[in-house]
């Protein structure tokens, strides 16, 4: 039979519908596909500054070799330390001052409160002259013990009550500054400096906005560091990274935006996915009493408490010259003994707890002179990403604290080059123990076969992979 053109003609409109079809089909799937993974973006060329590294509230009521500070520092990036010294420990300062000397970590000596002579019978500071001239003679000391002050802090949370008053107002503590310096002049401490105010929260309504509105400018130039703790349950909302955006968008309203120390941040959370573990503050509410010496245990065991301190350390590093202090380093006998406290990374035999295995895995590998990069969008569903880099790595880590896995798919624009992968792993807790058994959270390493694939359009490399429930990823990348 001969074809009409007709037909002809026909045939052909059906076949270009069919392959419309097929375009569209998969198109939609294709579509559909990529839909599945949550999105993590970072544009390289975009930073938010340099990593200055990390600090640490170190116990000095208690020093073991058992700690290793020479790999412990270098594995968690410490760059600075925070010390107070209640008791003539000179030992135990002597001792970790030598091991902290070989990395140039630089010490701030903090105080909890004003001797008692400088103050009047309400608790107020009243000879400003001789506390001011307190702190010279303490650092004349130090450097007499061989444990010379890089930094001191002249009052560790001066908004809080002590007594009847608060023991330091913004005025009062904008005059001790001044006097403060103008002693420790007096003695060739030139070199010594002195940071605060060192307030409970990065916070600045009512009377706290005062302590760095009522600084003149002399006094303001004198600070090296502003200083403030940062605690979910003394901020509005409960999360760190939205509440330091805030704090310093107050600062450049008032052009006074200098560098900041968290001088003191972990997580006051110790209820996770409905499970309540002992508080790290008072851990014997659980019934551990009086147990310390064979069994102790508290929240900072646990991997959901390790996933959310990492978490928090992801949002202080998001903002620009920021250095956040771990609250605190290791465990101390009389810190577990008496006061039921129990905060450390490291316990009482020098063991890693889950907080410091996560923390670890990341820092070490944090490139030399790396700048940071912050996601291009806020994360989501428990998911929490940052990425540093320098001329020739990259370093990529996703948190995801949720109960289910998570597809992901990260892209890196702005890229300087071919890059290939060097190293990819996952972290998890294979068991997350019930708080009354009182078992330590062990940390497991999954190594990853990625694939990055150059994405032209995008002018990005692109990625993706299954995070597991509870887990960080840490991925190594170098240019070639």
């Amino acid at each position: 039979m001969q074809k009409t053109p007709f037909f002809k003609q026909a045939m052909k409109i059906w076949i270009l519908i069919l392959i419309l079809s097929v375009m569209w089909s998969c198109s939609f799937f294709g579509d559909r596909k990529k839909g599945q993974y949550i999105p993590v973006e970072f544009d390289l060329q975009n930073e938010v500054g340099p990593f200055e590294g990390l600090g640490a509230n170190v116990p000095l009521s208690f020093y073991s070799r058992r700690m290793k500070v020479l790999q412990t520092f270098n594995e968690l990036g410490i760059k600075y330390i925070r010390v107070k010294r209640e008791d003539e420990n000179w030992d135990d300062i002597l001792a970790l001052r030598a091991s902290t000397s070989r990395l140039g970590v630089k010490w701030i000596y903090s105080l909890d409160a004003i001797p008692g002579e400088f103050l009047d019978d309400y608790g107020k500071l009243a000879d400003v002259k001789g506390f001011a001239g307190w702190w010279a003679e303490e650092v004349d000391e130090l450097l007499y013990q061989d444990v010379p002050a890089d930094y001191i802090e002249l009052l560790d949370t001066p908004d809080i009550l002590r007594g009847d008053s608060l023991a330091l107002t913004s005025d009062l503590f904008n005059e001790l500054i001044h006097v403060t310096r103008s002693e420790l002049d007096l003695r060739n401490f030139q070199n010594v400096e002195i940071v605060g105010p060192g307030l409970s929260a990065p916070a600045f309504d009512g009377n706290l906005e005062t302590w760095y509105m009522d600084l003149d400018q002399a006094a303001f130039d004198i600070l090296s560091f502003w200083t403030v703790h940062s605690w979910e349950n003394k901020l509005a909302g409960g999360q760190l990274g939205p509440a330091l955006g805030n704090f310093f968008e107050y600062l450049e309203r008032i052009e006074s935006r200098k560098p900041l120390l968290v001088n003191s941040f972990a997580t006051s959370e110790t209820k996770f996915n409905d499970i309540q573990y002992p508080d790290p503050n008072q851990y014997d509410l659980l019934g551990n009493l009086n147990t310390f010496e064979t069994y102790y245990y508290s929240a900072t065991f646990t991997l959901p408490y390790a996933l959310r301190v990492y978490s928090n350390t992801l949002d202080l590093l998001k903002h620009k010259q920021v250095v956040p202090f771990i609250y605190q380093l290791y465990d101390a006998p009389a810190d577990v003994k008496y006061k039921k406290r129990s905060w450390g990374l490291l316990d009482l035999n020098g063991g890693e707890k889950p907080v410091f295995s996560l923390l670890s895995q990341l820092m070490k590998r944090v490139p030399k002179q790396s700048t940071i990069i912050s996601t291009l969008a806020p994360t989501q569903d428990g998911l929490n990403a940052l990425t540093f880099k320098n001329s020739d790595e990259v370093l990529v880590t996703v948190l995801n604290e949720g109960l289910e896995s998570k597809s992901i798919q990260i892209s890196l624009r702005g890229v300087d080059g071919r890059l290939d992968i060097k190293s990819a792993e996952n972290h998890v807790a294979l068991t997350i123990f019930a708080p009354e058994q009182g078992k330590k959270d062990i940390i497991e390493t999954e190594e990853l076969e990625l694939k990055p694939r150059y994405d032209g359009a995008n002018e990005s490399y692109v990625f993706t992979l299954m995070l597991k429930p509870q887990s960080i990823f840490v991925g190594e990348f170098q240019y070639k």
